[in-house]
């Protein structure tokens, strides 16, 4: 009986350490693969910034593109300064941790809601032309940017404060406010862009938006409806906190840095004789007359 039990425990031990093993490995490629895609994305992002914070007239559309850019970059930054601690463990536990983790949640949240706003513009700009054009507040722009930087800030105050299960806040943000908006925004310009274009001006920025929450919904919304499912009905020996990060760091990161790509495929003329500046590209992808006329 002890020669068996000790073969069991052998085996246990051993299983378990393969196991280690593997998940060590799997983490390791995991974060290095996250981090060739902040590097990527933050180089790309801070060019969008450049050009529309400082190159291009600004108009109420671009108010919120800049915003959008700044989160992303905002959030690749933190996304890689959490990779590098991962390899390094350079990051000190307590204020440092915490201003760093408050900060990553900040960013990633506030893009939700500024790819959500985004996306209510389109399909206001779409179903209400003339009032999107003549009778929308000037500024309103700037101030729902600044409302949504405050209101992301504050639910992470509160995730402190209250020591509220972060992973909460997040379901009830992403599942039941931005998902589902940004879900009918995405259906509204697809009727109207694909279904119906012959009634409408067919312009690169709405083409644009369609490809930028088309490409938020395929990297992101699969992962949101299984957490949604296994939170509500308390089934959460579904999922882990680990494998949530396994899938959600990787199509986080890519979803906040492939933006600045489809900015410029969508630009650029395929055609072009001369080599464009993408400068021109933006400018052209930008302009306020490309909105969408009934």
């Amino acid at each position: 009986m002890n020669t068996i039990e000790e073969y069991l425990d052998y085996n246990i031990t051993e299983d378990f350490y393969e196991d280690q093993i593997t998940s060590d490995y799997s983490e390791t490629i995991l974060f290095s693969v996250v981090f060739i895609i902040c590097c990527i994305g933050i180089p790309l992002n801070g060019i969008v910034i450049w050009l529309l914070g400082f190159q291009i007239k600004r108009n109420p559309f671009t108010v919120l593109i800049l915003n959008l850019a700044i989160a992303d970059i905002g959030f690749l930054v933190f996304m890689s300064l959490l990779c590098i601690d991962f390899f390094i463990d350079f990051i000190e536990y307590g204020i440092p941790s915490e201003i760093v983790f408050s900060l990553f949640k900040a960013t990633y949240i506030n893009g939700l809601f500024l790819l959500t706003a985004i996306s209510i513009d389109r399909c206001v700009a779409v179903l209400f032309p003339i009032w999107h054009r003549c009778s929308r507040p000037k500024y309103l722009s700037s101030a729902v940017c600044a409302f949504l930087w405050i209101f992301s800030s504050v639910l992470i105050g509160i995730h402190h404060v209250m020591q509220v299960f972060f992973w909460n806040i997040h379901l009830v943000v992403t599942a039941v406010l931005c998902l589902p908006l940004i879900t009918i925004s995405t259906m509204i310009l697809f009727i109207k862009i694909c279904l119906k274009s012959k009634q409408i001006k067919r312009g690169r920025l709405l083409v644009m938006i369609l490809i930028t929450l088309l490409c938020f919904l395929i990297l992101t919304l699969p992962l949101y409806i299984y957490v949604f499912i296994a939170h509500f009905l308390n089934k959460y020996d579904m999922f882990g906190i680990n494998e949530l990060d396994y899938y959600l760091s990787p199509s986080a990161s890519l979803n906040s840095s492939i933006n600045p790509v489809i900015y410029f495929l969508v630009g650029r003329k395929k055609r072009a004789r001369t080599r464009e500046s993408i400068k021109v590209i933006f400018q052209r992808i930008f302009r306020e007359d490309e909105a969408p006329e009934i």
